[in-house]
């Protein structure tokens, strides 16, 4: 590693991420900054009280208009110079803003479907209705009178898969097996989408498995009251991709606050304080781990997206199940590899070729 590597690395992967540097910056003249502004904070938005009495929400927006005007700058630069293009500290926050909202976007769903996607993602477009099936089978696993948990997909027609360490806030060990907690009442809402109260929820009647090695849970439904219609099982993918080298996938779940991992400035900037709503976040494989089971991947993820599905966009089948990460990468369970695995087969989950 020569000195420079670590200056070059932030823009070798900006370079990477947004695909196509000259179109994200045409995409950043000045109305298009207005369009993102105004998409990202309209005028209904309100200051969290974090910062209420410090900054105004106006004063909120002039900052992002003045960070991505800048990150268009630094992209012009790169564009001639490369890696080697200098930047200032302020210059690279700009950049990792542009990356998350071109590079790593984390999209919110609206009445179950998600927003024109942004420069360098047009493909999503192509797969819209397989990812809003996705979409419709994510749900939110929350408490009733408490808050929400994670994230958790339907594999079965009564089968919701998330993590270990989601369920074991409700569940516990009883002999050889493992029951809900008395005095708790967990559940399952389809829905969970910014600026809509309706619901789809469907309680958690009982645990049907929790891995023994993995961080990873199924949890058996009940029957929801009124007129809710459960969606339909996602397809889990029986082979792994043959090749992980930039291979997109995409993620969907309920990301939640989470100032051990990312600066508050950030999540205010990238997620408008707006947590614990049902988001798209695509990204790419990043490697494989046979030995370990597990897959890495760059989908743009916070604390309440344990449990979200890693799905291959090609083929639609969830590949993976997402368990944790730091801010460099994530992790999740490759589920193609647990195919012949006994819990699973006695719980009667299906696993599809590509």
């Amino acid at each position: 590693m020569t000195a420079d590597t670590p200056r070059r690395e932030p823009l070798r992967r900006a370079g990477h991420l947004l695909r196509d540097l000259s179109r994200v910056r045409e995409a950043l003249h000045p109305g298009g900054v207005e369009a993102i502004v105004a998409a990202h904070l309209p005028p209904s938005w309100r200051v969290p009280t974090s910062v209420a009495g410090k900054l105004s929400a106006d004063s909120i927006r002039d900052e992002l208009r003045s960070v991505l005007a800048m990150g268009a700058q630094v992209l012009a630069r790169m564009e001639h110079l490369g890696e080697d293009a200098a930047r200032t500290d302020a210059e690279q926050t700009a950049l990792e803003t542009v990356v998350a909202f071109f590079g790593r976007p984390a999209l919110a769903v609206r009445n179950g479907s998600f927003g024109t996607p942004p420069v360098g993602w047009e493909v999503l477009e192509q797969h819209r209705a397989d990812i809003e099936r996705t979409i419709d089978a994510t749900g939110r696993i929350e408490l009733v009178g408490y808050g929400m948990l994670g994230t958790g997909f339907l594999v079965a027609e009564d089968l919701v898969m998330t993590n270990c360490h989601v369920a074991k806030e409700f569940c516990r060990r009883a002999a050889d097996a493992w029951v809900l907690k008395l005095g708790v009442v967990p559940q399952v809402d389809w829905l969970g989408e910014h600026l809509r109260d309706a619901q789809a929820a469907f309680p958690i009647a009982g645990v049907a498995a929790l891995h023994p090695v993995h961080d990873l849970a199924l949890l058996r439904l009940g029957t929801a009251k009124g007129a809710s219609l459960c969606p339909a099982p996602l397809r889990l993918a029986s082979q792994g991709p043959s090749d992980a080298a930039s291979r997109a996938l995409y993620c969907v779940g309920y990301p939640m606050k989470d100032h051990t991992r990312t600066p508050p400035e950030v999540l205010l900037r990238i997620f408008s304080d707006t947590f614990g709503v049902k988001r798209l976040q695509p990204g790419e494989l990043l490697s494989l781990d046979p030995a370990q089971q597990q897959l890495a991947h760059d989908c743009s993820t916070l604390g309440g997206s344990s449990g979200s599905p890693i799905v291959d966009l090609e083929t639609h089948a969830v590949l993976g199940l997402h368990f944790g990460g730091t801010r460099q990468e994530n992790h999740a369970v490759a589920l193609w590899q647990l195919a012949e695995d006994p819990l699973l087969r006695r719980a009667g989950l299906r696993f599809d070729s590509p």
